[in-house]
């Protein structure tokens, strides 16, 4: 076997157990199972050998035994004192003086009781000899089971051990000269020497195992490092490649499998060499794809981020808007807003004058253009600068690059302006005013900057407008309640002529007109918050839309002090009395119009009742002169050359 590989030294890792040490453990445990089987086949053989040829011996002697015995004189034993007792006694001891192997010989009848000792030999009253007629009190199953119907000699299967040492017993029948079973004759042979043989016979099984297992480690270790080496070398190999090298070749000779398997390896490793190139090359294409692709989303979410703050500008501005309606305060917060969300150094408002041939800049909020604020800084509508021509066009106009523009105005304020964008602020189809944006950047406008930028104009526009409509609102509003206050003071100035009445005087008697004025000191100056308050009495104007048409005057009897309570519920009366008595007055005027649009129906019914032209005015003259107490009611009429006047100027009218 020829092994060679390029693999360079490295550091391998070391497992708990290699694949050289399994296979010579397994080789070694593999022999060293089947040396135990043989050294224990070997054993268990001699063994049954021996233990059989102890028991042929056993049974031999018990046979032996058996013959010698006389069945007769053995019959007729009735005790230990009886002349053929002790003549089978010393027969049996001279048997077992011949065989130094036989440790007890002893013979025993059966009865309804059990079995018992008739002759033990032995002398009498040593140990462990059973007297005439003791009962066996331990019989094996092998003789309980088998002392009836004896006829041939048998042997314990199992060696016994007891305190005296280790036996086997074997037991042959006793037959009388008729052939009669009389008895069972016993024979314990010592196994001493039969375990002797057995340590021997372990002592060389181990031996003979121990001998296979170290012949078997040896041949394992060979076997093991000769199967583990090639698989040693292919993973080196499988390291080195997976470590990078890809040039790595495993060499190995071996005419088998593994060479093949080397083979196997050498040719998937020019396979993936071949796709490693190929992957290199896509995943360097698809790096670039995913880099091109990470700046597009890049730039993507720049804008949305862009586009997002922009649009809470718009919100923001949209916001002001509804929640401020002076231009004073909304339009400078636009500024500062647009300018922060967008990211321009400059933003500033133009609003046009009265006959639009100015744009004036109303709201800016970097340094510069607060400069131009103070100056009243202003460009001539459609011939100064950006903001000038859109709102003379009323057209955004873009300069992306504010040194090539030529209708650019250079304007000392801003000196860092590089993009300039100005909107027109339309309202109604009129143009009001501009939008005008500035930048450091070349180029800072997008289009979807010029988008929103066009909706914060219309929202600005929509606010100027807002404006205008609330102040316009807030004015007639004003004028309608000058109106409303002087129409309800004259009115109320009115009544006290017409209905002959300066007011009312309230106690405990009831309500009493009075005729005289009253002599008060005058009221505190503060409109709706003046008061008198005296020792006596207190005086409250009684108000009605701003306008004081009465007074409440509480007098108290006791003279004592008002508190703030009572003072403030002497308010809340006089604003009752003030919607009380207006109501009244109302609908005392409501009536009053109702009665003379009833007299006027009536007398016109009249009139309408007849045809001649004569009785139609004398009836209208006599209802007249009822109606209004009149002495004298005269009818004149126009003369013809106020007609033909008339005439005249309705022909140059038309």
């Amino acid at each position: 076997m020829t092994i060679d590989t390029q693999t360079p030294a490295e550091t391998v890792k070391r497992y708990p157990l290699s694949l050289r040490a399994k296979l010579i453990l397994a080789f070694t445990l593999l022999s060293a199972f089947v040396s135990f089987i043989t050294a224990r086949g070997m054993y268990t053989n001699l063994q049954n050998q021996v233990i059989n040829e102890f028991k042929s011996r056993a049974l031999a002697i018990a046979k032996l035994a058996a013959i010698q015995q006389n069945g007769d004189e053995f019959k007729q034993i009735k005790s230990a004192q009886d002349e053929d007792y002790e003549n089978i006694r010393l027969q049996n001891l001279r048997i077992r003086a011949s065989t130094p192997d036989i440790k007890h010989i002893f013979m025993m009848r059966k009865d309804e009781q059990g079995i018992y000792f008739v002759i033990d030999a032995g002398e009498p009253g040593t140990a462990n000899i059973a007297s005439f007629g003791e009962r066996h009190s331990d019989p094996s199953e092998l003789l309980s089971e088998n002392f009836d119907t004896l006829t041939d000699a048998i042997v314990e299967p199992e060696i016994s051990t007891d305190q005296n040492g280790s036996f086997l017993s074997a037991y042959a029948p006793i037959f009388a000269s008729n052939g009669e079973q009389v008895g069972v004759i016993g024979v314990d042979i010592l196994a001493d020497t039969i375990l002797q043989r057995q340590q021997q016979i372990l002592l060389q099984a181990l031996f003979v195992f121990i001998v296979a297992l170290a012949l078997a480690s040896f041949f394992g270790f060979v076997a093991g490092n000769a199967l583990a080496e090639p698989v040693k070398v292919l993973i080196q190999g499988a390291r080195a490649f997976a470590a990078g090298e890809l040039g790595q070749k495993i060499n190995i000779r071996t005419r088998d499998e593994i060479e093949d398997l080397a083979k196997t390896f050498n040719d998937m490793a020019g396979e993936i060499r071949g796709l490693i190139t190929d992957l290199e090359i896509r995943v360097a294409e698809r790096t670039q794809d995913v880099e091109n692709r990470s700046k597009e989303l890049e730039s993507a979410n720049q804008r949305i981020r862009r586009r997002a703050t922009q649009f809470e500008a718009l919100a923001q501005v949209t916001q002001n808007i509804t929640s401020i309606r002076d231009l004073q305060d909304l339009l400078p917060r636009i500024t500062t807003v647009v300018s922060d969300k967008f990211g321009f150094y400059h933003v500033g408002i133009f609003l046009l004058d009265e006959i639009s041939e100015y744009a004036i800049l109303i709201a800016a909020n970097s340094a510069g253009g607060k400069t131009m604020l103070a100056r009243n800084h202003r460009l001539r509508v459609g011939e100064e600068g950006i903001v000038g021509h859109a709102a003379s066009t009323g057209k955004p106009r873009i300069a992306l690059d504010v040194g090539r523009d030529a209708v650019y105005f250079n304007n000392p304020d801003l000196p860092e302006t590089h993009s300039e964008a100005a909107l027109p602020l339309i309202s109604k189809n009129i143009i009001v005013g501009v939008l005008d944006v500035q930048s450091t950047e070349v180029a800072a406008f997008t289009i979807e900057d010029i988008q929103m930028l066009s909706l914060l104009a219309d929202q600005v526009s929509l606010a100027i407008e807002n404006a205008r409509l609330f102040d316009e609102t807030r004015k007639a509003l004003a004028e309608a309640e000058m109106m409303t206050r002087r129409s309800t003071q004259e009115a109320w100035t009115r009544l006290p002529e017409q209905q002959k009445l300066l007011g009312y005087r309230y106690d405990v008697a009831g309500a009493v007109p009075i005729k005289q004025p009253m002599q008060l000191a005058k009221l505190a100056s503060g409109g709706g918050k003046r008061k008198l308050t005296q020792p006596n009495h207190t005086v409250v104007p009684i108000e009605l839309r701003g306008a004081v048409i009465g007074e409440l005057v509480v007098h108290s009897p006791s003279g004592k002090t008002w508190s703030q309570d009572q003072i403030d519920l002497i308010k809340a009366v006089a604003e009752r009395v003030a919607l009380s008595a207006e109501n009244a007055r109302l609908f005392e005027e409501t009536t009053a119009r109702a009665d003379r649009e009833r007299l006027v129906s009536e007398i016109t019914s009249k009139i309408r009742s007849n045809n001649d032209p004569q009785s139609m005015i004398q009836t209208a003259i006599q209802e007249l002169r009822a109606a209004l107490g009149a002495n004298r009611v005269d009818v004149i009429p126009q003369s013809d050359t106020s007609s033909e006047k008339e005439k005249n100027q309705g022909k140059v009218k038309s």
